[in-house]
């Protein structure tokens, strides 16, 4: 019967590392034998040499309980880090670069040793003996020019931009999602971004008496007091457009002919505020196939323009708009 490792390949933010001179630390050993240790991000280097750390367990007696053991692992680490208040990128499970058959037969034979191409996150395989890991890295810088730096400073400085406090907040929401490690954290990020600019219109008369039928209703019932405030002020939300009706219709007057992932603006935020309530209230995305890096990075593009045309728009949400329906 075939055996199983898994390893759980995490990145620290750049200024963090673990202050450990040895190249790996042993953290656990279970009843039957199988160990959990942390390992540097390179061979022959100590660990506090490296923001990439790798944990690896086993061997496990079926893959089930090798995935069962990794997950374990990142909750226990996810703690810690918590605890440490310390950020930590546990990636997405998916090999976002790779080398080649042909390139992993040529190390194998260069190092004498079996080797697999790294994952960013999870991966459980069968154990094989002396197994290394490779990862075919691309680091590349993007440049900005200093022209354009001084030209738009000097426009944005001297022409002094009115902007809303929303708008400020949604800018600084924006500018911080850069800096969350996590692609599930900075989707969601993202999309508050789109929250802190909205002010939802009022709906119409017809719905703010019905609203208002039923706060009365509600005011006449026996339940407590606590539980009666909390309902009435849930029902005095329902005066105005929900959020993911009122980022809809934001993005739908901002940037109407843009798609994303194929998708008009408007569709697109609906389908990212749903997956970003999926992700809150669940904890994950019900549609396993989504990629949320892939998903992330398209929101990205969606906020930077619809901020941009929020910044660049004589008229501010909400501003006589006129009132909603049903």
């Amino acid at each position: 019967m075939p055996l199983y490792d898994f390893r759980l390949r995490f990145n620290f933010p750049e200024a963090y590392r673990i202050g450990s001179d040895v190249e790996e630390i042993e953290l656990l050993v279970l009843p039957l034998g199988e160990r959990i240790r942390m390992r540097s991000g390179a061979i022959g280097t100590p660990i506090k040499d490296h923001a990439q750390v790798a944990v690896l367990g086993g061997p496990f007696a079926s893959e089930d309980q090798a995935r069962d053991a990794a997950e374990k692992t990142k909750r226990a680490l996810l703690y810690w880090a918590i605890e440490q208040r310390l950020g930590i990128d546990f990636g997405d499970g998916k090999q976002r670069s790779s080398v080649t058959k042909a390139g992993l037969a040529t190390l194998q034979k260069q190092y004498g040793c079996p080797v697999r191409n790294d994952i960013h996150g999870i991966d459980v395989y069968e154990h094989v003996e002396k197994l290394k890991f490779v990862r075919g890295d691309v680091k590349a810088t993007v440049g900005k020019s200093p022209p354009r730096l001084i030209d738009t400073f000097q426009r944005e400085y001297l022409h002094a931009r009115h902007l809303t406090e929303k708008q400020v907040l949604a800018s600084e929401i924006y500018a911080s999602s850069f800096f969350d490690v996590s692609a599930r954290s900075r989707f969601i990020t993202l999309v508050t971004t789109v929250e802190a600019l909205l002010e939802p219109l009022r709906r119409s008369d017809a719905v703010e008496e019905l609203v208002e039928d039923f706060i009365a209703k509600t005011r006449l019932s026996t339940v407590d007091e606590q539980t009666r405030d909390s309902i009435i002020s849930s029902l005095e939300r329902l005066n105005h457009q929900s959020i993911g009706q009122a980022g809809r219709t934001l993005a739908g007057r901002l940037i109407p002919n843009e798609l994303f992932d194929g998708q008009s603006s408007a569709d697109f935020f609906t389908r990212c505020y749903e997956l970003r309530s999926q992700i809150l209230h669940r904890g994950k995305i019900e549609d396993e196939l989504v990629d949320i890096l892939d998903l992330a990075n398209i929101m990205e593009g969606f906020v930077a323009k619809l901020l941009l045309a929020a910044l660049n728009s004589a008229s501010q949400q909400g501003n006589g708009a006129g009132i909603l329906g049903t």
